[in-house]
């Protein structure tokens, strides 16, 4: 008899973590962490977003700090929305970019999501040619040098 009773209270407190989790993704309208974008790539992907209602989330340019001209949009439902996916119109010029969370016309949450410099690793790949151009002169001379 005692272990059913466990097993009931179990199940019991289960039951209502379960359902205080799905009140609070219900009650929010937030973004959940999004992870550094590539500045190169016209898409954005934000893994998380919490909405009440049915919405739509606006990426828009940052000029000087404030928001920009919009770049794209996506719609999103009531509840929790994954791998939500933005086509831009144009690439940013800018580091950042800014999602703004709408519903019913309010922007009710916003981030600013990081991007990657555009064209860094063709400018890295540069350099490490010409180190490596020096580092081999550098071996040539000191071979020499040994035989």
């Amino acid at each position: 008899m005692n272990k059913f009773v466990i097993l009931v209270a179990a199940a019991m407190i289960g039951s209502a973590t379960l359902v205080t989790a799905q009140e609070t993704t219900a009650t929010e309208n937030a973004f959940g962490i999004i992870p550094v974008q590539d500045g190169n790539n016209l898409l954005i992907e934000i893994p998380l977003v919490t909405a009440t209602t049915d919405g739509e989330v606006q990426i828009y340019s940052i000029v000087d700090e404030r928001q920009g001209e919009p770049l794209g949009t996506g719609p999103v439902t009531a509840g929790a929305n994954e791998n939500v996916r933005i086509t831009l119109t144009t690439r940013p010029i800018a580091d950042a970019v800014l999602a703004v969370l709408v519903i019913d016309g309010q922007a009710v949450a916003q981030q600013e999501i990081e991007l990657s410099p555009q064209g860094g690793e063709s400018d890295n790949d540069d350099d490490s040619d010409n180190s490596g151009d020096n580092d081999s002169n550098d071996g040539e001379a000191g071979s020499g040098t040994n035989g």
